[in-house]
């Protein structure tokens, strides 16, 4: 069974990752306060990062924090001005000092407050987003040393035992240099953007993102990654904040975290997504037409749809029509 989504009277509220432009403004806004660290399994944290429609709450992506023997490795800063909160909500669960920060891809609600973290600890990220970092006017003169001083190709291992964090690549997606962030001995994996939400995700096509190779980047994960039960989401705090506790800032022993079936779910969306809009071409429809009549199966009905109308747009000039 299958259901036509209406997207005409969809209004976009923001996006699941921004470019350092596009929340520029919020200089002049007071900073909304940091979500509380929770602990997701023994010593891996997270701190969310709210939701992206709500500006009185959103302070950035979803910040994983992993307490290993020698120190403390950040996954994903935030937007600017929230690096010394998250300082001190680490200080509440360890007395460790920061030594890695991994930047899952190059946007400023991600990689923002990375200027704020001591210079001389590790900075790592997919080579890709190394390069699109270095447009960033974030990252120019004294800045430089914030940028990433060890890259990943396609695969990085650091540490080992206990605290082995496994870095993948697996191609365009949301950006294209989306890493997925592997925590092994905790069976957990943090995917940034390349799965923000149960949502039609935002192509950032400036930064080398490809709304028809992600359904394939999606598929290399799931048939590589193995042994992974939990995933944290890039953004989307319902996934990690069990349902109607709400979404103060208590601490949850247990926060509720996306399952790898939902990856999968995740993966099956963006392929029938791609497959409707490539129906819709070769019936000869534009784009707008495209929009106003796309079809998906009745299983994605809770997704959020208000990216869709610039997906499909995305599709469409990324196959030239």
């Amino acid at each position: 069974m299958k259901r036509t989504v209406c997207l005409g009277v969809l209004i976009a509220v923001g996006g699941f990752s921004l470019a350092v432009s596009g929340f520029q403004g919020r200089a002049e806004r007071p900073r909304p306060p940091i979500r509380r660290i929770q602990q997701v399994k023994d010593n891996l944290y997270v701190i969310l990062g709210g939701n992206p429609g709500d500006r009185d709450t959103w302070t950035g992506g979803n910040t994983a924090v992993f307490v290993t023997a020698n120190g403390v490795v950040v996954v994903d800063s935030m937007n600017p001005g929230f690096g010394q909160s998250i300082l001190k909500e680490i200080k509440t669960v360890t007395p460790k000092p920061v030594t890695t920060l991994i930047n899952t891809h190059t946007h400023g609600d991600h990689t923002g407050s990375n200027t704020e973290f001591p210079a001389n600890i590790d900075f790592v990220a997919q080579e890709n987003t190394k390069a699109n970092m270095q447009k960033m006017d974030a990252f120019k003169g004294p800045n430089a040393k914030f940028l990433p001083s060890k890259t990943v190709t396609d695969r990085l291992t650091l540490l080992d035992g206990p605290d082995r964090i496994d870095l993948y690549y697996f191609g365009r997606g949301h950006t294209n240099g989306d890493l997925i962030v592997v925590f092994p001995e905790k069976r957990l994996a943090h995917f940034g953007d390349l799965f923000p939400a149960k949502a039609a995700p935002f192509i950032d096509t400036a930064n080398g993102g490809s709304a028809v190779e992600l359904p394939k980047t999606l598929a290399k994960a799931i048939a590589e990654i193995k042994g992974v039960s939990r995933v944290v989401t890039g953004h989307d705090e319902s996934s990690l904040i069990p349902a109607g506790a709400g979404s103060g800032s208590a601490i949850f022993a247990n926060p509720k975290t996306m399952t790898w079936n939902d990856v999968q779910e995740y993966a099956d969306f963006n392929r029938d997504f791609l497959a409707a809009v490539e129906d819709a071409i070769k019936a000869g429809k534009s784009a707008a037409e495209a929009v106003a009549t796309l079809q998906l199966p009745e299983r994605y009905k809770a997704y959020d749809m208000q990216r869709a109308k610039e997906n499909v747009e995305a599709i469409y000039r990324e196959l030239g029509k």
